[in-house]
């Protein structure tokens, strides 16, 4: 599809959700609706109906939908500071980060501009997805104090607040059954995924007049400053200030679910791997785990020592046997094509980027027993994160490659068994 097109044929995904917030909120045309050969479709001021999906389904318009349709009692800015209000008042360990520039945040949260078609996308999450609104609501606070902790002037902060509000506004045009499976994403359902930050920007870029900054940077949420993120594998230098900050509020936020030392958690994860996210940034994180006084005890009280002691020499051998493949399929008698090259070379630099996260939190040298309750959480946290992205790295290395021949598909397979763990070494 052509970027020219890509709005003016009807999102089946985009259009199921609205038509399914329209039945408790009020969603009209905001002008009489074409398709492109001029066929008058539905008038102005017509509400939404199923009989609008219908006739929209398969059409190409003349206009992109979202902008010929307005939420009459769509969010507001004030309804976003009451839920920003509320949210405070809360409980959750996220308060306790954005506690210290509260007021700041919630002043800058009632002047924020909402654009009509943001206001018409918001509404329908809000209706359709309550989950993911309050999940955007906890992300734009949180890219708020870090705007304002950065000491960042009222027009950055606005637009980190946006930024934060709006990056996972493209995961509305996906197919919601990537979107909500909780089992591992196979290539297909994983490149589908990952085009949602390019939506986002293109949804700003066609549809309002916000910088294309503010778009750069919900294009950005996913990068990571090695170049191990999606979906242009940026590294920091190509990385906008705004995309450094949405990158380190995407991965805070998804962190800070865990019951036990929350914070301190998220805190660790980011400094993990050493030049993934921006540390300037993330130090919001390490100054309000610093100050929460979280329980470590009972953070780490759930994980036997000698289970993490096999799992972290386990790692460390699956880590080394995999640069071994790597090597012995890059030098082997027959030169690798340059998909298979590219493959390996990047499985290479993730796979290394994981030894030296390792080392710098003393994954492979701290002692068994004995550590501080700060130590030992930090190998709970490397352990987890460890198990995590080595699972993640062949479909990292695979998902933007689908020229890979049979026969090369079939020669990295003793790779990404290598680097399982929950594949059986022998």
């Amino acid at each position: 599809m052509k970027a020219a097109d890509a709005l003016t044929e009807v999102n089946p995904h985009a259009l199921s959700a609205i038509v399914q917030a329209s039945s408790t909120r009020t969603i009209v045309a905001s002008q009489d609706i074409y398709d492109d050969q001029g066929r008058k479709l539905w008038a102005r001021d017509q509400a939404v109906s199923a009989s609008l999906q219908k006739r929209l389904l398969e059409r190409k318009l003349s206009q992109p939908l979202e902008a010929c349709l307005r939420a009459a009692d769509g969010v507001t800015t004030l309804q976003l500071h009451e839920a920003a209000t509320a949210f405070l008042a809360s409980g959750h360990p996220l308060v306790q980060v954005i506690q210290p520039h509260a007021v700041a945040v919630l002043k800058a949260v009632g002047q924020l501009p909402l654009h009509s078609a943001v206001q018409l996308l918001l509404t329908t999450v809000h209706a359709v997805r309550p989950e993911v609104f309050a999940h955007a609501v906890r992300a734009m606070l949180l890219a708020g104090a870090i705007s304002a902790d950065a000491g960042q002037d009222r027009f950055d902060l606005r637009m980190a607040l946006l930024a934060g509000l709006l990056h996972d506004l493209g995961e509305m045009y996906l197919d919601p059954t990537y979107v909500d499976s909780k089992q591992p994403l196979d290539l297909a359902g994983y490149r589908h995924v990952v085009s949602h930050p390019l939506i986002a920007r293109m949804l700003l870029a066609r549809l309002t007049d916000y910088p294309p900054a503010l778009g750069e940077a919900l294009a950005e949420h996913h990068e990571r400053l090695d170049g191990t993120g999606y979906p242009a594998r940026k590294v920091a230098a190509g990385l906008s200030p705004l995309g450094r900050l949405a990158a380190v509020v995407e991965a805070a936020v998804g962190m800070m679910g865990t019951p036990h030392a929350p914070i301190m958690r998220a805190a660790l994860a980011l400094r993990m791997v050493p030049g993934e996210y921006d540390a300037g940034l993330s130090s919001v994180l390490t100054n309000a785990a610093r100050r929460a006084g979280e329980d470590l005890a009972s953070a780490v009280a759930a994980h036997e020592p000698t289970v993490i002691q096999r799992q972290r020499t386990d790692w460390l051998d699956r880590i080394d046997a995999a640069l071994g493949l790597v090597r012995q399929l890059a030098s082997g008698p027959v030169s690798p094509g340059p998909a298979l090259a590219e493959v390996l070379e990047r499985a290479a630099h993730r796979v290394l980027r994981m030894k030296v996260a390792g080392h710098a939190v003393g994954l492979w040298t701290l002692p068994d027993g004995g550590q501080t309750l700060p130590e030992r959480l930090e190998l709970v946290v490397a352990v987890g994160e460890m198990r995590y992205r080595l699972r993640g790295i062949e479909r990292d290395c695979l998902w933007s490659s689908p020229s890979l021949k049979p026969a090369e598909l079939e020669a990295l397979t003793p790779l990404w068994q290598a680097l399982d763990p929950d594949n059986e070494r022998h």
